[in-house]
């Protein structure tokens, strides 16, 4: 009898151990994992990051709101965003508009899983670099994820993005809208033309001689001397602590091919190899570097989006060119302008940010035969044109024709 009670009590023991150990295990399985990120407004996590790489949350209410992962050197690695005046009932339609967003590319669609939810992959997608896009619903809402397929960096982060149940209201963030951020104007009455110094420095200059001219990038194009172009900053420009002197600017930081300047004529990417970056002090005047039509005139968004506030300007005979990282911008769709037209003012934007950018300068890029994703203000395939000729109004006039780098320009 005591025997039959014995084992009996060690059976009961021996269950309640596997009950205990089974019921640990489906409590682990159900935890949420270990999170190294997460943003309860978007109701998204991340399970690991790599290393040098920062987040940037976007500073302005747009649309597809969220938030940039780039890499030490600033490139783009990966955007999660949250379209939030979209619903999973509307996310085939609005896949099929992107899909057809880019002319001049066919874009293909996969299906691949995103924290274990059926997802729509887009590729290629055009941008700075070449990326992919990835459309997913979860709790409800529709996201868009976009990272960089060049590398493996955007594909760990994508690999690592979890979703969560959102515990804040997007309206809790009392964000400005993108779109109102766009026509600031300077905290000054910049229409009114400050009276010229007596004594305005003065900066020699040999540049108007012509040089030897140097080869073109492969796959590149020289902007035609037949055609007009200028230095795009006013008389006023930089000056005090700036470091240069007043009305001056130079081709630098980043010259033709340094920095994220690259590409001559790849299809599915910006071609940049003969951009430039002048230095400038926040709300300096930028001007077109010649009159044209504006073709948009607004944030870059997805691929593009580290470009900040933009302005393209048609200048005829399949040649664009476009201002980029400006404060403000003074300037419409369809608005035509002329060379003393005031296109926006000299900033440091990125990402839907002000002062993404260690410094001010603008970013100046010359394009021949590109394509245009109009809703996202990004320049794709073409050729990259290299600025020839230059002319400058300031200090007795003349023509840069061949730019050197960190070259001194006069306005």
């Amino acid at each position: 009898m005591f025997r039959n009670r014995a084992s009996i009590f060690l059976a009961l023991l021996l269950l309640l151990g596997l009950l205990l150990t089974n019921g640990a295990s489906v409590s682990a399985s159900h935890s949420q994992p270990s999170l190294v990120f997460q943003d309860t407004v978007l109701g998204i996590g991340l399970t690991s990051l790599p290393g040098k790489i920062s987040i940037v949350a976007d500073q302005y209410m747009s649309t597809a709101y969220g938030f940039t992962v780039v890499d030490k050197n600033h490139v783009f690695q990966a955007r999660v965003e949250w379209l939030w005046d979209k619903t999973p009932a509307q996310m085939e339609q609005f896949i099929d508009e992107f899909m057809h967003s880019f002319p001049g590319i066919r874009v293909k669609r996969t299906q691949v899983f995103v924290d274990g939810r059926r997802a729509v992959l887009l590729s290629p997608v055009p941008g700075q670099v070449e990326t992919a896009a990835v459309f997913v619903a979860a709790n409800g809402r529709v996201y868009r994820i976009f990272y960089n397929a060049e590398g493996n960096l955007g594909k760990r982060i994508l690999h690592a993005l979890t979703f969560l149940a959102p515990t804040r209201d997007i309206h809790s963030l009392n964000l400005q809208r993108a779109e109102d951020a766009l026509y600031v104007s300077p905290p000054y009455d910049w229409q009114v033309e400050p009276r010229r110094p007596q004594n305005e420095a003065k900066v020699t200059t040999r540049t108007s001689e012509v040089p030897p001219r140097p080869d073109t990038a492969s796959g590149c194009v020289d902007f035609p001397t037949s055609r007009f172009l200028q230095t795009q900053w006013a008389w006023n420009a930089n000056g005090g602590s700036t470091g240069l002197p007043r009305g001056w600017s130079k081709a630098g930081p980043s010259y033709f091919n340094e920095g994220l300047h690259k590409g001559c004529n790849r299809a599915t990417r910006l071609n940049d190899y003969y951009a430039l970056d002048h230095p400038l002090k926040e709300w300096d005047i930028v001007y077109p570097p010649a009159s044209g039509t504006v073709l948009y005139a607004g944030w870059a968004r997805g691929g593009w989006a580290g470009l900040g506030r933009v302005v393209i300007v048609d200048l005829g005979g399949g040649y664009w060119a476009m201002a980029a990282h400006l404060r403000g911008i003074n300037v419409r769709v369809g608005q035509h302008v002329w060379l003393s037209t005031v296109i926006g003012w000299a900033g440091r934007s990125g990402h839907y940010r002000d002062n993404y950018w260690p410094s001010v300068h603008l970013h100046q890029g010359l394009y021949k035969d590109a394509h245009l994703a109009s809703w996202a203000g990004g320049i794709y395939g073409g050729h990259s044109a290299q600025p020839i000729k230059v002319h400058y109004f300031g200090n007795g006039g003349g023509d840069y024709w061949y730019i050197q780098r960190y070259q001194l320009m006069s306005w």
